[in-house]
């Protein structure tokens, strides 16, 4: 696996355990290499406070998405926090992971998160 640019955190797991990578949106518009079973995590800004929220747009054939968290910030009430999507590779093949932050799914984005993947087999 390639590291993302900006330093950004991976982290491998090998045996039964499941191999993770982070991206965050310095990653947008990248293309990296990541493997079958491993689960990449999108690490994004948000402030629900406004109404807009990241919302996933990816092919269930490939990705299936198996969390959704929102880390909120220990600023002061209002500050902007985390939103963490994690997904986990289902088969080879070209797999494109957007997200877009809007007021509503299918709504106007305002901000686009969107990374290229080339997963191998296990």
């Amino acid at each position: 696996m390639q590291r993302g640019r900006g330093g950004n955190a991976e982290e491998l797991r090998y045996g039964h355990e499941r191999r993770r990578c982070q991206f965050t949106q310095d990653d947008s518009g990248g293309y990296r290499t990541t493997r079958v079973g491993e689960e990449p995590n999108v690490v994004l800004a948000e402030n629900p406070t406004t109404g807009y929220r990241w919302h996933s747009e990816i092919d269930a054939r490939t990705l299936q998405q198996t969390g959704d968290h929102y880390e909120g910030s220990a600023g002061p009430r209002g500050a902007a926090g985390i939103r963490r999507l994690t997904f986990r590779v289902l088969r080879p093949g070209p797999v494109h992971l957007r997200g877009s932050q809007a007021a509503r799914l299918g709504g106007t984005a305002v901000d686009e998160f969107s990374i290229d993947l080339d997963a191998q087999p296990d």
